[in-house]
């Protein structure tokens, strides 16, 4: 016999799990003792329960595995909603083990209806029922996780943790979902509308990153002679591939955009063809769009631009290329010598220095600083944006080889998402630098607090602030229509005296040369460091 905390936490070694990102209550604090304990892992506490929810994300984003978080109950959960908000659209698999009351003690000041508060942010939800089911329970919200793509809570009531149990460890197998290679009517219009398209182009989604669906991409891009682009999410896939356009949509650079513009028809692997890939579907008007799922699982992103088959994107690319050779189809020709040569020229141009635009004193233009940090950096970084004004700028200038390496924290919109999956997505990748892009209104909302964690983690992270000292968004808004912009200015604090009071190193820059002093910094860092571009807010655009 076991209390039921300890089955709990040997239940989570029964499912691999070996970073835990948490922070501690009276409804959760024995199981990560038992854990702890044990040896199975790393536990990372954080400051604030988003903290630990955000990390958990940005550990799934780049390890491809489930994320694990706990926090205790009430107070502690509805701190996470934008984090649990978040995953839930941006699909990522998450396990939240969450305290709760008991359902007798009416008077607990922290109960509440926390099946109904879960529900409201696109969550899954998986009560422990009895002590002799804890363990099962917590399977299925594995399982449930990994299926549906999404965080789930799972619900643990206080007055349960000291029962005693007899039962053991249950992990529940998770299959591997691939649809069937379509076949009919359906298929066939894709394969002919592919066949005879005079300029095809291939799109790959975050959902066609697998390696084997990479290489079957590859292997139909070659077949069609086709140029492969990525969404922003799946950037860096084709990293080194011949004829890669890069990323498509309201990102792409000009020889992508006129690729596109001149294709007749876009086959899109995992792709969800949201309004920013699609600049609201204006890049693909007239073309024949052929989109390829691996499940029929809806998202408020993906739309009804053409041809939709479900089906596995790997089988079906190599489906595609076995039926174009027996058709004896002739290759397109659109990855010609005249492409080849554009994306020559561009990518000469892309590795100079942006001209710097005149800015105020004491500050710098951020799009040459961007792009001059990317030179600095190793290739294989992991890249964490926070959202503002600053970001589109940091997705173009900073890119990076893997999409395994981007870490997408703007799913639900909202600002300071970033220094916690930043710090998920350090333990994800210790053997790699983890650069965070933030602004000074994220930072300050999601961030102050726990550059502590990071420092006591020794985190291999470098930060990189973009301080215009203010709401960008809102700055620009007021500015348009000619107003005062004074309400979207943020005062902000000494960041740089902030992270070095609390053991980071840390630089500000203000013009070139100190630009090149922290970059000697960044590269010759011991520990997490935080590099403070002052930016003037007049200067920056989204």
């Amino acid at each position: 016999m076991k209390p039921v905390f300890e089955l709990v936490a040997q239940s989570l070694h029964a499912h691999g799990v070996t970073e835990l990102f948490g922070l501690i209550g009276d409804a959760n604090l024995y199981m990560v003792d038992a854990w702890v304990r044990a040896g199975w892992g790393r536990y990372t506490a954080c400051s604030h329960e988003a903290t630990a929810v955000l990390a958990a994300l940005g550990y799934a984003q780049v390890s491809g595995q489930t994320g694990v978080a706990t926090i205790t109950h009430g107070p502690a959960l509805t701190n996470a909603m934008t984090a649990l908000a978040e995953g839930a659209k941006g699909g990522v698999p998450v396990v939240l083990l969450c305290g709760d009351t008991a359902p007798h003690d009416r008077e607990h000041l922290q109960k509440i209806d926390q099946r109904e508060l879960v529900k409201a942010t696109g969550a899954g939800f998986v009560d422990m029922r009895t002590p002799d089911t804890a363990s099962s329970d917590l399977a299925r919200a594995f399982r449930q996780a990994r299926l549906e793509r999404r965080p789930v809570v799972f619900n643990m009531r206080a007055d349960l943790q000291w029962e005693k149990t007899a039962a053991s460890p249950v992990k529940l197998p998770i299959p591997v979902v691939r649809s069937a290679i379509v076949e009919g009517d359906a298929f066939d219009e894709a394969l002919g509308a592919i066949a005879s398209a005079k300029r095809p182009l291939i799109l790959a989604g975050r959902g066609a990153i697998a390696p084997d669906a990479k290489a079957a991409l590859l292997r139909l891009a070659a077949r069609l002679e086709a140029p492969v682009a990525t969404t922003l999410k799946a950037s860096g896939l084709f990293y080194g591939a011949p004829f890669d356009l890069g990323v498509l949509g309201t990102l792409a650079r000009p020889v992508a955009l006129e690729t596109l513009l001149r294709s007749d028809c876009v086959i899109a692997f995992g792709a969800s063809l949201s309004r920013l890939t699609t600049d609201n579907g204006k890049l693909l008007n007239g073309k024949r769009v052929i989109q390829i799922l691996g499940d029929p699982l809806d998202n408020d992103r993906r739309t009804d631009p053409g041809m939709l088959l479900i089906a596995d994107p790997a089988s079906m690319a190599d489906k595609i290329v076995e039926m174009l050779d027996l058709a004896e189809i002739a290759p397109s020709g659109a990855t010609d010598a005249d492409l080849a040569e554009a994306l020559s020229r561009e990518a000469e141009a892309q590795a100079q220095l942006p001209p710097a635009r005149e800015t105020s004193d004491g500050t710098i233009d951020y799009e040459p600083a961007l792009r001059r940090i990317h030179q600095a950096l190793p290739c294989d970084r992991v890249l964490v944006t926070d959202l503002g004004r600053f970001v589109v700028s940091a997705w173009r200038n900073v890119p990076v080889s893997d999409p395994r390496h981007l870490v997408y924290t703007a799913n639900f919109a909202s600002i300071g998402c970033g220094l916690g999956e930043a710090i998920g997505a350090a333990r994800a990748a210790p053997d790699k630098l983890t650069v965070l892009v933030a602004g000074d209104g994220g930072l300050t909302m999601g961030g102050l607090t726990e550059l502590s964690t990071v420092v006591r983690e020794k985190l291999d992270l470098a930060i990189i602030l973009c301080n215009d000292g203010s709401y960008g968004a809102e700055h620009i808004q007021f500015t348009n229509k000619g107003m005062s912009p004074a309400l979207s200015m943020t005062s902000p604090p000494d960041f740089t005296g902030i992270a070095r009071a609390m053991g980071m190193t840390a630089c500000k820059v203000t013009n070139p040369a100190e630009l090149e002093v922290a970059l000697k910094t960044l590269t010759s860092r011991n520990g997490p460091c935080l590099i403070e571009l002052s930016l003037d807010p007049d200067k920056v655009s989204i």
